[in-house]
């Protein structure tokens, strides 16, 4: 097998599904000890890849380049020169494929079933929609024609210090208890998958202050302020609320100090698991979104699903709160987390 000295991995969708594919950064730095690996990613997930430390150098992506014209052209160019041995497109497209063909990457490595996967040199026959594995696995699985055959999927961060003590204290700021060992709720999902309602999520907040003492904090971007505003104005309890406050940075650190994280099934979730935090995971009943492919990696045991067979009423309509995401109770929240609350939080690699 030639040198593989120079190697691109191309991942241009959302903040979960870039954490799913750092694994693969790893697994190739220990194939090849002295490879450099770039990640060609969308801007707004960059923080999360510049934490890693087995990615060397980051691409951006702006969602205006996937329009073709100069963009696209000049992001070629700039991959052209920096001559890579491979890529490797976890979550391919038309577009991208392309991209790697006019760069002139000589070898290109991507899934066998889409129309254009004669654009790719080594193709790897699995549909993923079967959900047969986890995304970080399929990813992993790629690798394969490189020789990378027996990786594990394994997630590592690390923070500078000045970083750390910047969100450190910017948390203080927003009167976030550091040394409290808050519990944090995420009740958003980007449309990702369908959401526990509301107002579960409010019962289970006045639960958690009131019957547990802990402090309740609520995250989520700027978009996601209504919904936490509408899921406050139905507690008795008052809770701390960051929607929109927090880099991903801020995010990393507050998570390092939470005593567990519930959320649907959504990029932050995979953050949390990333940091080793203790988690509580809502999934809906459908194909698509299933556990068995988009769970907190080894942690199948904290998900909570309603039923086992598929909900077609929540796969047809696209409703954000199904029936089959409300049939998952508060108290089988409230006792999964205090389950967790009695487990020691996991080691992780940095």
């Amino acid at each position: 097998m030639p040198a593989m000295n120079n190697l691109l991995l191309v991942r241009t969708d959302r903040l979960g599904d870039v954490i799913l594919s750092t694994p693969a950064a790893t697994a190739l730095k220990k194939r090849f000890a002295n490879c450099r690996v770039t990640f060609l990613a969308r801007r707004d997930t960059l923080p999360v890849l510049e934490c890693h430390p087995h990615v060397d150098e980051i691409v951006a992506i702006d969602q205006a380049q996937y329009a073709g014209g100069r963009g696209f052209f000049q992001l070629a160019k700039t991959l052209r020169q920096k001559k890579f041995d491979a890529a490797v497109l976890l979550h391919p497209s038309c577009f991208l494929a392309s991209l790697t063909v006019l760069a002139t990457i000589p070898r290109r490595l991507g899934t066998g079933y889409r129309f254009y996967s004669h654009l790719f040199t080594d193709r790897i026959f699995e549909h993923r929609k079967t959900a047969q594995r986890h995304e970080a696995e399929y990813n992993l699985r790629l690798l394969h024609p490189l020789g990378v055959e027996e990786a594990n999927a394994e997630f590592h961060y690390r923070l500078r210090q000045q970083e750390r003590a910047q969100s450190i204290a910017k948390l203080a700021a927003l009167g976030v208890p550091l040394d409290a060992a808050p519990v944090i709720l995420h009740p958003g999902s980007g449309g990702s998958a369908r959401d526990w309602p509301p107002s579960h999520f409010a019962a289970l907040a006045d639960a958690l202050r009131r019957d547990a003492g802990r402090r309740v904090i609520f995250t989520g971007v700027a978009r996601e302020g209504e919904l936490i505003e509408s899921i406050i104005a139905r507690m008795q309890t008052k809770p701390i609320n960051l929607a929109g406050c927090l880099t991903l940075k801020d995010f990393i650190v507050l998570l390092e100090r939470a005593a567990i994280f519930v959320s649907n099934s959504t990029g932050p979730l995979h953050l949390a698991v990333m940091v080793g935090a203790q988690v509580v995971a809502f999934y809906p009943p459908i194909r698509v979104c299933r556990p068995e492919r988009w769970g907190p990696y080894g942690r199948r045991a904290d998900v909570l699903m309603s039923q086992a067979e598929e909900c077609f009423r929540c796969r047809d309509s696209g409703e954000r709160y199904c029936p089959c995401m409300a049939a998952i109770t508060v108290e089988q929240a409230l006792s999964k987390i205090r389950e967790k609350l009695l487990t020691p939080p996991l080691a992780v690699k940095t």
